[in-house]
């Protein structure tokens, strides 16, 4: 099992800071090292034991390091490795915990310097809330993690990053970036739109009635909390598959509008009942 000497944690919010938590509970880093845009962030991660140092210089919060997690909004991925490639050390081993890869991730890979590995990551953990005071140790125990190795992917940073991984308890699986932002698309990002669209066409009718919701509606938009932030800079990113699969969405959304508007039961038990019998799969 691969202990790494230093880790740097680039934005030291929910993922993050969990992340750091895990990976001190299990020994797997002898210094965490925590890097973002707010002291104050940093200072409370600092007191409470979550990283061992911090600064609000990117590229010295990476210097030594031997890994460095990206925790950042994705947007921002870009312009963080453009800023700390030439502290990069070789050897380094870069990844991220980011929803979204495709060509973010062949992107960033050419951005690296000679020597140094990237591994795009994507740990299928949180929580609607954010920030340091929801995070854990435990986080990932039992969550999924995809990773999202290209051709260009060195094999011992793969093993490494993945046992990385299963060490703090998630089941790790293997997509190529292409399929991850596909599958992720249909199964998070679209279902994140639509939950924030449901909420916004309560506030656009009376923004009281949400004081009547029950169970159903707060679970259907749970993720509606989600950073703003956040989500902003996965759709943009994932813009063209999400766009594709919300067409495939308003044509399952019209049958049933046009079952409404035929006063055809039936046809909307059927609608339901297909719904229901995929549903019914996911443990």
């Amino acid at each position: 099992m691969a202990v790494f000497r230093r880790v740097a944690i680039i934005g030291v919010g929910l993922i993050g800071a969990s992340l750091a938590l895990a990976l001190r509970k299990y020994g797997l880093a002898d210094e965490l090292r925590g890097s973002g845009r707010r002291e104050a962030n940093l200072r409370a991660a600092l007191q409470r034991g979550i990283i061992d140092s911090y600064s609000l210089t990117h590229s010295e919060a990476v210097e030594g390091a031997d890994l460095v997690v990206l925790a950042a909004p994705v947007g921002s991925f870009r312009r963080i490795i453009e800023g700390i490639r030439s502290s990069l050390e070789r050897g380094v081993i870069v990844t991220d915990v980011g929803s979204v890869k495709g060509a973010l991730v062949r992107e960033l890979e050419g951005l690296m310097p000679e020597g140094v590995s990237f591994v795009g990551g994507h740990p299928i953990a949180g929580s609607d809330r954010s920030g340091i005071g929801s995070a854990s140790a435990d986080l990932f125990a039992g969550a999924r993690c995809i990773l999202t190795p290209t051709e260009k992917t060195p094999e011992d940073a793969l093993r490494k990053v993945r046992e990385l991984w299963e060490a703090v308890g998630a089941e790790v699986s293997i997509l190529s970036p292409e399929e991850h932002d596909l599958v992720f698309a249909l199964v998070s990002h679209v279902p994140h739109l639509i939950a924030y669209a449901l909420v916004n066409t309560v506030a656009d009718l009376n923004p009281e009635y949400i004081h009547y919701a029950g169970k159903g509606f707060r679970d259907t938009t749970r993720v509606a909390l989600s950073s703003p932030e956040l989500w902003r800079d996965i759709c943009i990113t994932n813009r063209g598959n999400i766009f594709h699969i919300l067409e495939r969405f308003q044509e399952n959304l019209a049958a049933m509008v046009e079952a409404l508007k035929e006063g055809s039961p039936e046809e909307l038990e059927d609608l339901f009942e297909k719904a229901q019998g995929l549903r019914a799969r996911l443990a």
